[in-house]
């Protein structure tokens, strides 16, 4: 979310941009994984020891998503002269790329081939063409990011020890131009905090050479400048994984994010901070539509997902088109189960540029929000600046959740993610009325520390919820039972417009509807433990 110059500097031969020839991507979906020679009993074999722990944490098993894809499908597919590209394993699909298209009837004949699909393309000559838009008790000297910090009361969280150590933060962006030389980030060098780099999008690139917004975005969790700057989570720790190829947008870029994803969660990482979406894309045949935004379509917003299930907390940006003709959240933003953060100014009110939810199925989006007009960042010539989008709101709450998720840990290790989220949730100040910019707004992260403290785990029983819409009575009728939680409750219309909200703890709610007008009504219940939706048609 944001706009600028791309200029890549190729210092490998064999880098896959220095190809002359088109190289074209095709999207592989597989129909099974039969004969895996991987097993559900030894998940070391494609899981790091930290990726298990973190399942073991909250009671998360593996299952077929976990294992990889057949080697035998890869090592026949590749035998027809196309390059295996990427590969998704929770998705079961492979990105394959070739300069003759020609072969590509004979990978959709093999029998465990379900569909074939282009996905885009890359051509050496677009590598100086214009970056597209993208999102774009020891007391603390923050500088300049004092404003966005206190914004959150994030500085009780430091002051009291929490800083992210031990935290392990996946960021997936287009590049981290001189982060391996900048000195806003030399105490996560010499402290040995930065884990590792990947590449997604163009396997032998040098990412410290391409795009510097995520160099920003990363400032803003980590960066430190003694006195004059201070990220929201300046001891946790870092993978830097590239995503994105500036150039052009395509669907192909969708793949290389799950991809990313999906090696995050083998590494173990606790957390990701992806301020990326997409929308639209340069061949207009691969354009989302609003009911896209439902998470369940994109594959991109699947994997955001399935991440959430298997225990990591993901924030997304919101995206930057809220004054645009094209104003929703994108993807992955519209993932279920993940944090999707908005973009606020220092007075609280919405930035004009963040994303409108919520998702298209109903759900509130965006969740929270963080300061993105005017954010401090730290630049790629490591002095302290500005910048504006939601893609550095992202960072600056994902530094702070690490924080508390580090408390968490601590004080409440018990604590299911679903609670966590929800404790957040319950700590912002929109909670009780929701926008469609802000979602449940701004969070105060000292009041979620003694949310924390104070929560009491329940058995993990979900609630029975009935809605039913009663004619007569001319009302929406809510039934709870089972295991009891305060519901937060959402009312939309079909176009995404909120008509109300409200907080319950009763078993039975019923919402009034004689002011509403004849049509489709999404009704939205979120509680600790699930997210419920139910399509109304009311006739008045």
């Amino acid at each position: 979310m944001r706009q600028y110059i791309l200029i890549l500097v190729l210092s490998t031969v064999g880098s896959l941009a220095a190809i002359a020839q088109t190289q074209y991507f095709f999207y592989v979906q597989l129909s099974n994984k039969h004969n895996n020679p991987y097993s559900l009993t030894q998940p070391e074999q494609y899981l790091s020891q930290r990726a298990i722990d973190r399942r073991n944490a909250y009671g998360l098993e593996c299952d077929s998503t976990d294992l990889p894809v057949n080697p035998g499908y890869i090592s026949e597919i590749s035998s027809k002269g196309v390059k295996v590209h990427n590969r998704s394993k929770w998705l079961n699909g492979i990105t394959i790329r070739m300069a003759d298209t020609s072969v590509v009837s004979q990978i959709r004949s093999l029998p465990f081939v379900k569909w074939v699909k282009y996905s885009g393309q890359m051509n050496s000559t677009a590598l100086t063409a214009p970056r597209k838009a993208k999102f774009g008790s020891e007391t603390y000297n923050y500088g300049t990011s004092a404003t966005q910090i206190n914004q959150l009361n994030g500085s009780t969280l430091h002051n009291a020890g929490y800083t992210g150590k031990g935290i392990h933060i996946a960021v997936l962006d287009a590049g981290f131009n001189n982060v391996n030389v900048n000195p806003g980030f030399d105490s996560l060098r010499i402290q040995g905090r930065l884990l590792g780099t990947k590449d997604f999008a163009e396997p032998n690139s040098n990412i410290y050479s391409l795009d510097s917004h995520g160099a920003n975005v990363l400032s803003i969790m980590t960066g430190n400048l003694a006195g004059q700057y201070l990220g929201s989570a300046p001891h946790a720790s870092y993978w830097l994984l590239r995503t994105e190829y500036a150039p052009s947008e395509y669907l192909m870029e969708l793949d290389f994010w799950v991809s990313a994803i999906e090696f995050a969660d083998s590494a173990g990482v606790d957390m990701v901070n992806s301020s990326l979406g997409y929308t639209t894309f340069d061949d207009a045949s691969m354009n989302f539509t609003y009911a896209d935004m439902n998470g369940k379509t994109a594959r991109a917003s699947i994997a955001a997902s399935m991440a959430a299930q298997k225990g990591i907390v993901v924030c997304n940006s919101a995206g930057n088109d809220g004054n645009k003709a094209w104003k929703y959240i994108g993807s992955p933003a519209d993932a279920e189960g993940i944090f999707t953060i908005g973009s606020n100014m220092s007075t609280g009110a919405a930035s004009y540029f963040t994303s409108f939810g919520p998702s298209s199925d109903g759900r509130t989006k965006p969740e929270i929000s963080g300061m993105g007009t005017s954010t401090a960042i730290i630049s790629t010539s490591g002095v302290t600046s500005t910048g504006n989008g939601t893609s550095y709101s992202s960072p600056l709450v994902c530094g702070m959740l690490a924080c508390l998720l580090q408390y968490t840990k601590e004080k409440n290790p018990a604590m299911s993610l679903n609670a966590f989220r929800q404790v957040v949730i319950e700590n912002s100040n929109l909670y009780n009325a929701p926008t469609t910019q802000l979602g449940y707004g701004i969070t105060n992260f000292q009041q979620a520390m003694s949310t924390v403290t104070s929560f009491t785990q329940t058995k993990d029983s979900r609630t029975n919820i009935a809605v039913k819409y009663i004619p007569e009575h001319k009302l929406i009728r809510l039934n709870f039972s089972g295991e009891m939680y305060k519901n937060t409750i959402s009312v939309s219309d079909i176009s995404g417009r909120n008509i109300l909200g409200i907080v319950t703890e009763s078993s039975v709610c019923e919402i009034p509807v004689q002011n509403f007008r004849t049509g489709v009504y999404i009704i939205h219940i979120q509680n600790p433990h699930e997210q419920y939706n139910e399509k109304l048609l009311i006739q008045l």
